[in-house]
C-alpha cells in the first residue's frame, strides 16, 4: 500500500479504536451503560472518523482545487433522478431479498426507514467519505475494481471489530462472519454505485438507506443468508462492470480482473 493509504488507515483505525475501545472497556466493567449520551457520543465519533480523517488529510496534503472538488462531491445532490431511483431500489432490494429465504424478517413498518434515514446519515453514511470517497478509487489506481472492493470490504469489516466488545451494542448479538460477508456484499454494490455515478454523496445515501432498511427487515445474521446476499451483489457487480467496460461510461473503464 502507498504512503497515503497507510496514513489514512493509521489515523482512522487509531482514532476509531481508541474511542470504541474505551467505550468497550467502560461497558465491560459496568462503568458506563450503552445508550447514554456519553456512550453514544463515543460511538458516533468513532463511526465518523473515516470521514474526519480523510477530510483533514485531503485538506493538508492536496491542492486547494483538489480539496474543494472533493468537498463538492460529498455535498453535491444534483444527480439525475434515475441514479436516485437506482440507489434507493438497490438498497431496498438487498435488504428485502433475505426475507425470501428466511434470512430476515419484516418486524417494523416501512415508514420507520424514512424516519431513521436522516439519523443514519451520521450513524453510518458519512463513513463513505473515507471508504468509497478515498480508499476505493485510490486502490483502483493499482488494482482492478474487483480486488480493490475485496480489500476495502475486508478492511471495513475489521474496522468495526471493537464494537463486538461493547456491552449493549447491536454487534454483540451478530455473527462476525455474517457481518464480514455482508460488508463484502455491500462493498460490491457501493462500487457499482460509485462507478456508475462517481458520487460520494450517493454512496452516503446508499449506506444510510441500508442501515435504515435493516431496522425494518431485520436480518437473523445467518451466515448462509449473507453468502446468498454476496452472490446477489457479485451478480450485480459483474453485470455493471461488464456494461461499464463495454460502453466506456467514464471514458476509461476498470477491468474486472488483472
Amino acid at each position: 500500500m502507498g504512503k497515503e493509504i497507510r496514513r489514512f488507515l493509521c489515523y482512522t483505525f487509531v482514532s476509531s479504536w481508541v474511542l470504541w475501545g474505551g467505550l468497550a472497556l467502560l461497558t465491560q466493567f459496568n462503568l458506563l451503560r450503552f445508550g447514554t449520551v456519553f456512550s453514544m457520543t463515543l460511538f458516533i465519533l468513532g463511526g465518523v472518523t473515516p470521514a474526519i480523517c480523510e477530510i483533514w488529510l485531503k485538506k493538508k496534503y492536496s491542492s486547494k482545487q483538489e480539496y474543494q472538488s472533493f468537498i463538492h462531491n460529498i455535498r453535491n445532490p444534483r444527480h439525475p433522478i434515475a441514479w436516485y431511483l437506482f440507489t434507493v431500489g438497490l438498497a431496498f432490494t438487498v435488504c428485502f431479498l433475505p426475507t425470501l429465504w428466511g434470512g430476515a424478517a419484516m418486524e417494523n413498518p416501512l415508514y420507520l426507514a424514512l424516519i431513521e434515514f436522516p439519523i443514519m446519515i451520521i450513524g453510518g453514511g458519512l463513513e463513505e467519505i473515507g471508504w468509497r470517497g478515498y480508499l476505493q478509487p485510490t486502490l483502483q489506481k493499482k488494482w482492478s475494481s474487483f480486488i480493490s472492493t475485496l480489500i476495502v470490504g475486508g478492511i471495513w469489516a475489521i474496522w468495526h471489530l471493537p464494537l463486538w466488545f461493547v456491552v449493549g451494542s447491536n454487534q454483540m448479538s451478530m455473527n462476525f462472519l455474517w457481518f464480514t460477508l455482508s460488508a463484502l456484499a455491500l462493498s460490491f454494490l457501493l462500487t457499482v454505485i460509485y462507478t456508475l455515478t462517481n458520487s460520494i454523496f450517493l454512496c452516503i445515501i446508499f449506506h444510510a438507506l441500508i442501515n435504515s432498511f435493516w431496522d425494518v427487515y431485520i436480518p437473523n445474521t445467518n451466515v448462509l443468508s449473507a453468502f446468498l446476499s454476496l452472490l446477489f451483489a457479485l451478480f450485480i457487480f459483474v453485470v455493471f462492470e461488464t456494461y461499464h467496460k463495454k460502453n466506456r461510461i467514464k471514458g476509461k473503464g476498470h477491468t474486472l480482473f488483472r
